[in-house]
């Protein structure tokens, strides 16, 4: 096991499956907030506007020994260089570092790889991704958790990884009112093929259960369910099970920026016909070409990443074929649309 011995303090830690510490990500804490300053964010986009994603450009110019070996002390980097034409997803753990800044990975010279790939532009809008949609998660559960005091609340989060966005929503209710979450059943259910960053989350949550911790109390509970969405009926049996609870589905990094539009379709119409008429959907997405950033361009340039450039236009465009619609989105990012869905009766 490698313990972190620097912790910061008001920071929760977890074993990641091979046995080494990491910190929770906390979205609430000061360090992620300053993070993220939007004039900061802006300086970012004009540099990349110029160079493109230096970052990504000098990883796939090195020579192997110098991969391999910042493969080896860095997650974020390794996530990069292991993305194959086979395996073009960026993999939980690696976003998390991303997400979590230079100031909550930490201190000390083992870390020096990390902090400085977290300060790049890439890091930085995922870090206001993250943020931008667990602040929408909140608002949408808020009022249901208020009107439906006894129902249990499910999180169904597809391409979950670590699951950071369900537990950030928790933390974000918990501190606008702690009493919305007490005497309720709690579940995040992670649909990914991934199995490593899932493990992580799971130890998170116990980690955050512990006495003293934000969910010391909550019965939540977080289970790993193997999904492929080109398989969609794999979930009905959850979805079906759960009718009757508050229920929130999302996909931040997954289905809508991966998937392709029949399985963002069948997706999206399976959720419709196997959850309540209060179900939303949160989600994000990469602007199209002609709005993203140009370090994005250059990352699907030089890497094997597979991810789409689907746009708000694109999206608009295959919900046409649904029965959902667009009730809110954030588009003030360089590169990613946070968006949530709500269903679209017929009025």
């Amino acid at each position: 096991m490698q313990y972190e011995k620097s912790k910061i303090p008001g920071i929760s830690y977890a074993l990641t499956e091979s046995g080494i510490e990491l910190p929770i990500l906390d979205i609430t804490h000061p360090l992620f907030k300053a993070s993220i300053d939007k004039p900061n964010l802006e300086k970012l986009r004009k540099s990349v506007e110029k160079t493109g994603d230096k970052m990504v450009i000098h990883l796939k110019e090195m020579p192997a020994f110098l991969k391999n070996f910042l493969s080896q002390h860095s997650y974020i980097i390794a996530g990069f260089l292991s993305i194959t034409k086979e395996n073009n997803f960026l993999s939980g753990i690696s976003t998390l570092m991303m997400k979590l800044g230079p100031g909550l990975i930490g201190n000390g010279i083992s870390k020096i790889f990390e902090r400085r790939a977290s300060r790049s532009i890439s890091s930085v809008t995922l870090r206001v991704r993250i943020q931008d949609i667990c602040t929408l998660e909140a608002e949408a559960l808020i009022p249901r958790l208020i009107q439906w005091p006894e129902k249990n609340l499910c999180f169904i989060n597809i391409g979950g990884g670590t699951a950071s966005d369900s537990i950030n929503t928790l933390i974000l209710i918990l501190k606008k009112d702690p009493t919305l979450l007490r005497n309720r059943r709690i579940e995040i259910n992670v649909l990914d093929m991934d199995t490593f960053g899932p493990a992580f989350g799971n130890n998170c949550i116990e980690s955050l259960k512990a006495p003293g911790q934000y969910f010391d109390l909550l019965n939540i509970s977080f289970r790993y369910i193997n999904y492929n969405w080109n398989n969609p009926g794999d979930m009905e049996d959850l979805l079906t099970n759960r009718k009757e609870w508050v229920t929130l589905c999302s996909s931040e990094g997954g289905l809508f920026e991966y998937g392709t539009n029949e399985d963002i379709i069948n997706n999206l119409n399976l959720l419709y016909d196997q959850t309540g008429e209060e179900m939303k959907i949160a989600g994000t997405l990469i602007k199209d070409s002609s709005s993203v950033d140009r370090g994005m361009l250059t990352i699907l340039e030089k890497t094997n990443i597979n991810t789409r450039l689907l746009g708000m236009q694109g999206l608009q465009d295959i919900l046409k074929k649904t029965r959902w619609a667009i009730d809110t989105a954030i588009e003030d990012n360089p590169r990613y649309v946070v968006f949530m869905m709500k269903k679209n009766y017929p009025s």
